[in-house]
């Protein structure tokens, strides 16, 4: 049987069809780094540049690939609507991740260090109850932190007043702030989230002005 040749066209559509592809697939990966690159950026808004950076070294392992996809501006809009239509029965309540950090770990797999935001479905009231007295302190009128319970993370409890919401909202619908990681030093966890919660009520602008310790477990 005799072979055909390929017109010449189609042999260089072929090529052509496999540069467009490398070049596609070169752009996403230069697309995915500019877009951690970025979300890196506004996780350092949120937590703090340089605690980012000196968490993410303690860790080590290879580069680090970043996801936020809201600037604390924003997500404080979110928050701030939800605040406005809450109601004393509801207690479902959206959990946003402000930030994520996976670093790759030896081995394979990845550490992860992410900090997460929602209304609590816990109260101001509810914290004088034995059984959460027991694994809250609290630092002053309007902030609360969760005792070490043995894991890598860390949550706060702010009474945040929202212009615009019910009466009974900064008490019965107080910010709940959450830091987890692969088992970073104390220290830094607890700066990582009092940064965070700053931020947070900053950008909310909540009633009286709630302080938030820097140093959050003595």
């Amino acid at each position: 049987m005799t072979k055909r040749a390929f017109p010449a066209f189609v042999a260089s559509g072929f090529v052509l069809c496999a540069l467009v592809l490398v070049g596609c697939s070169g752009d996403s990966e230069a697309e995915k780094k500019t877009s951690s690159s970025t979300s890196l950026q506004v996780c350092g808004q949120f937590l703090g540049a340089e605690n980012v950076r000196r968490a993410v070294d303690s860790v080590g392992g290879g580069e680090s690939s970043a996801t936020a996809r809201q600037a604390p501006g924003r997500l404080a809009v979110v928050l701030n609507r939800e605040a406005e239509q809450w109601s004393v029965d509801d207690l479902l309540h959206n959990s946003y991740s402000a930030c994520r950090i996976d670093i790759p770990a030896e081995g394979g797999g990845a550490s992860v260090i992410e900090a997460r935001v929602a209304w609590s479905v816990l109260t101001v009231d509810s914290m004088g109850e034995p059984k959460y007295a027991k694994r809250w302190r609290q630092l002053n009128e309007e902030v609360f932190v969760e005792l070490e319970t043995g894991q890598p993370s860390m949550r706060l409890l702010v009474a945040c007043g929202v212009p615009g919401a019910t009466s009974e909202q900064e008490a019965g619908l107080p910010l709940q702030m959450t830091v987890s990681d692969p088992g970073l030093a104390v220290e830094q966890r607890q700066a990582l989230l009092s940064t965070f919660a700053r931020t947070l009520v900053g950008e909310l602008a909540c009633a009286g002005d709630p302080v938030v310790p820097e140093q959050l477990i003595r």
